[in-house]
């Protein structure tokens, strides 16, 4: 069985110290379009298989692939959307079920589990994964047990003594970024 690789850069100090250090690009189409996909999740209160299309679409729209849906298992697919939205954790098996469903993609089922619940799912790309498990490729990506981890440990951050201190510095990125769209 293969080792899941660990998440080592994944501690409350390097979070505070890179929310700090962060400065938002002027002008960025993800910025600008990630309150829509939020809001379109907002509006729905059971997740049908006309809004996986829709919203598997959009997200795909952030990537440099095309999605390949498939569709047999739909219902056990619908549930396990819907019980993401409702903010159950989803186990190993249904996010293998919702990867293997949307293009056998991890990255693009966290971008979805992310716009339908914003809360309790992260987003997880290459470059969050070769951050966190200070690895140079992006092989293992793909690994749910993993994502998981990563769900687990960024509530560890969240629980922590001085989470206020990210949350301040991540309040006063939101305010210069309302702030450039204002402008423009």
């Amino acid at each position: 069985m293969k080792k899941t690789p660990e998440l080592k850069n994944l501690v409350f100090d390097n979070i505070l110290d890179e929310s700090l250090k962060f400065n938002p690009p002027t002008e960025d189409s993800y910025i600008k379009t990630y309150p829509e996909f939020i809001q379109y999740f907002k509006n729905i209160s059971n997740i049908s298989k006309h809004d996986l299309v829709i919203s598997s679409h959009f997200v795909y729209g952030w990537m440099p692939t095309i999605i390949e849906l498939k569709f047999h298992d739909m219902e056990r697919v619908l549930n396990s959307l819907n019980k993401a939205k409702n903010r159950a954790m989803l186990t190993v098996a249904e996010l293998e079920l919702l990867k293997n469903s949307i293009n056998n993609s991890l990255v693009g089922l966290s971008k979805l589990l992310h716009f339908i619940n914003p809360i309790d799912y992260a987003i997880w790309d290459s470059r969050i994964y070769r951050y966190t498990t200070d690895k140079k490729s992006s092989y293992g990506i793909g690994n749910t047990q993993l994502y998981l981890n990563y769900l687990s440990k960024l509530n560890e951050i969240e629980c922590h003594v001085d989470f206020n201190e990210i949350k301040k510095s991540l309040k006063n990125l939101k305010r210069v970024m309302q702030q450039r769209l204002l402008l423009q």
